[in-house]
């Protein structure tokens, strides 16, 4: 359900903002409303910093060693705002060492080359020529015309040297190549050298990983706090000749009480109003616990209108049953629900809600799996497991499969009917929810005469479900205008048909995944077959590699498909709009925990001001 709001609209002195966005962001509950839409240079200023911050935070995890680099010294005199640096100083680092990395292995084949005496050479008038062909294609004649002299093979080339007592390079039909600036002596030192100081840049920011990761989430919490500061301080509007200021903001109607506490103490005045359908309020979700585990995925689509029905509720027990449809195993379901509960320690408190969905969607795709008879690839149908056998009478086959997915997706469909007529009424009057009622009638009749026959009363229930959608598709336009429309509604019953057949993916995926884990057991058994001492263990390595992959792909197909059947399908049929916006009020924003690893030593660089980090 949408938690109901409360308009409010405050009034104070121009010099008393300041003092009231304090106040607000103390209650920590008013949502600014958003009356002007351009932003000012300072907010855009503070998106560029945080979005920097970000980055940079994203960079220090992706170039932080992970273990300690052993006999490396640490940085002197590091400083916090200097990150950015030696992350440019690491990037540009690592290019230059595959560039004199690909000088090495070049300049390797010319020994101990010195560049030094090639030029003393040529200052008295003794000139080289290198030149390179296609290995093994250099000419006689060419050693007959000049002073040639064949160096080296490399894999691709032959290099020779052309000895001249002009600068003048020989005309030949020969690659002229370039004599290496430096020695490979002199290269293995500039190498070592900006390997080292990569080394020590590395093992300090392992060092002080603690202190890094904690001054950027704090400057991140700083610059995050002010932006929403600022986007509240610019939707404030000047009135009565600049002398007052004026603001309008959104509270959860059970959070009011509080805040009028506060108003009424510090003296500055407002007025509360119930919204209008026109003012488009934010949106809170409140759900049940079980519900409310399910918001991400409602929110990877869209928040609901704050007029709308919130149908996460609607479609979470649908959303659970069509997972573990999908998966289609058992032995799957079972297996990743015990690594869920196996890892649920380590899992960061954010993440919480998401682990407690994955519990019971595997929990849920272990029975429905095992319901479907299929367990690790063995059709329980025919094989007998111990334990499991026994559920035999209980287990759907692939034509009972076919046919309960039909049936869900017939009573998901219906239901979808059902909401939209409800919402109908509570956002626009009981007339707008008979088209939906109509809808209801005749899919209803339709399916039940396909079944049993087209009985007189079947036929009369069909005909009054067209009527109704006739009549009332559009209750405010005339006869004429209502007939037209209803026309074309009923044009659109192909597409609940449709939608029903979309439906049967929810069988397919199953049976996919189940034929694939089949397939993997039998290559498996072959397998074993072949050698008395390898077979075992290319058995025992065919099951894992197999089965992995056959869990990745029905794991993913399992949260796929039933999110395209509730976005599409389901949130279609139940009238769904969407575009609501994200309930975020001003308030104090917390700072981020300090997490240090034990046994880690906790260097203190100095705090310096991030300046430089987000300029």
């Amino acid at each position: 359900m949408i938690s109901p709001m409360l308009k409010y609209q405050f009034l104070v002195f121009y010099r008393e903002g300041d003092e009231l966005l304090r106040l607000f962001k103390d209650a920590g509950v008013v949502h600014i409303r958003r009356l002007k839409r351009e932003e000012d240079e300072q907010t855009l200023l503070l998106k560029r910093r945080l979005t920097q911050l970000k980055q940079y935070k994203t960079q220090f995890e992706r170039v932080l060693p992970e273990s300690e680099i052993e006999d490396s010294a640490l940085l002197d005199d590091f400083r916090l705002q200097e990150l950015p640096e030696l992350f440019q100083e690491l990037e540009s680092s690592q290019k230059v060492l595959a560039q004199l990395e690909e000088e090495r292995y070049h300049y390797r084949l010319f020994g101990d080359y010195n560049a030094r005496k090639i030029d003393e050479i040529e200052s008295r008038g003794l000139h080289f020529h290198l030149f390179s062909v296609a290995l093994g294609k250099i000419k006689s004649r060419w050693r007959e015309e000049y002073a040639l002299e064949p160096i080296f093979d490399s894999s691709r080339k032959s290099y020779f040297v052309i000895l001249s007592d002009t600068a003048q390079v020989p005309v030949i039909k020969a690659q002229i190549e370039a004599f290496p600036a430096r020695s490979v002596a002199e290269l293995e030192v500039e190498i070592a050298s900006i390997a080292e100081r990569r080394r020590i840049i590395l093992q300090t920011l392992f060092v002080l990983r603690n202190n890094i990761r904690r001054y950027l989430d704090e400057e991140m919490v700083k610059c995050a706090d002010q932006l929403q500061e600022r986007a509240a301080r610019t939707q404030m509007l000047s009135m009565g000749f600049g002398k007052v200021t004026y603001l309008q903001g959104w509270i959860p109607e059970e959070r009011a009480a509080a805040l009028e506490a506060l108003l009424d103490t510090s003296g500055i005045y407002y007025e509360r109003d119930k919204p209008e359908p026109k003012d488009a309020p934010p949106v809170l979700l409140r759900n049940t616990r079980g519900a409310r585990l399910f918001e991400p995925i409602a929110k990877l689509f869209d928040l609901p209108a704050y007029t709308e029905l919130d149908l996460t509720p609607f479609f979470a027990p649908f959303f659970l049953l069509f997972f573990g449809l999908c998966l289609g195993d058992g032995g799957y379901g079972i297996l990743l629900f015990i690594v869920l509960l196996l890892l649920g320690r380590k899992v960061p408190i954010r993440f919480r809600g998401l682990w407690k969905l994955a519990l019971m969607l595997e929990a849920g795709a272990a029975v429905l799996g095992l319901l479907s008879g299929t367990f690790f690839g063995i059709n329980l149908f025919e094989s007998y497991v111990p334990g499991l056998s026994q559920l035999q009478p209980y287990m759907l086959n692939s034509d009972q499969l076919f046919t309960a997915s039909l049936i869900l997706g017939a009573v998901q469909i219906l239901f979808g009917l059902t909401l939209k007529a409800y919402n109908n009424t509570i956002q626009y009057g009981i007339l707008y929810a008979i088209a939906p009622v109509g809808w209801m009638i005749l899919l209803t009749a339709l399916g039940a005469g396909y079944l049993t026959g087209f009985a007189l009363w079947l036929q009369v229930a069909a005909w009054s479900g067209v009527g109704l959608i006739m009549l009332f598709s559009d209750p405010k336009a005339g006869m004429g205008t209502r007939l037209g429309k209803g026309l074309w509604e009923l044009y659109g019953i192909t597409g609940y048909f449709g939608d029903l057949l979309s439906y049967i993916r929810l069988f397919a995926l199953g049976l996919a995944g189940s034929i694939l884990g089949f397939v993997v057991n039998d290559i498996a058994l072959s397998i074993l077959r072949t050698h008395s001492i390898i077979g075992p263990i290319f058995f025992v390595l065919m099951l894992l590699v197999g089965h992995s992959l056959n869990i990745f792909i029905a794991s993913l197909g399992a949260f796929v498909h039933p999110m395209r059947l509730t976005f599409v399908e389901f949130y279609k049929n139940a009238g769904f709009h969407g575009g609501g916006e994200m309930y975020q009020p001003l308030r104090h924003l917390p700072s981020p925990p300090m997490t240090p690893a034990p046994g880690a030593p906790q260097h203190q660089p100095k705090a310096q001001p991030l300046e430089s980090l987000t300029s």
